[in-house]
């Protein structure tokens, strides 16, 4: 009698171990995929963001990036990558300048710096992927 209940406890053990490790596998994919498939991102801020500046006068004062469409681009990117999941996602992002500190003007920014957050129906944080990436200025 007690070898069949031996049996039946270690195959129960053995299959949440199975289940806990798949479940931690599938964070670490998620998080993983976020931050490699954002280089293509990096690849998209040098070739089309990243432009001449003309002011009203028609003048251009050297190469810029706009702010609002790098965070459209990553944006936009993060959901295509992370659209099959049954978590929030929370995205915080600093603009970072040649020395690598915090920055609001378009004209100092060198690169971002972001953070994805899997958030859960009861708020708390699952996974998180971080990125820093540097924009080209020629």
């Amino acid at each position: 009698m007690a070898s069949p209940v031996k049996w039946l406890l270690g195959s129960v053990a053995v299959i949440v171990l199975v289940l806990s490790v798949a479940y931690a596998s599938s964070m670490q994919n998620q998080t993983t995929r976020t931050t490699a498939d954002i280089d293509v991102l990096a690849d998209t801020v040098s070739a089309g963001v990243l432009r001449a500046k003309t002011d009203e006068e028609g003048e251009t004062k050297g190469s810029y990036v706009d702010k609002d469409e790098l965070i459209a681009n990553l944006t936009a990117e993060v959901v295509s990558v992370q659209k099959t999941h049954p978590y929030d996602i929370t995205l915080d992002y600093l603009f970072l300048d040649r020395n690598g500190k915090v920055t609001k003007e378009e004209s100092s920014i060198t690169g971002i710096q972001f953070r994805v957050q899997y958030v859960n129906e009861e708020g708390e944080v699952k996974g998180t992927a971080e990125r820093r990436l540097s924009i080209n200025q020629y």
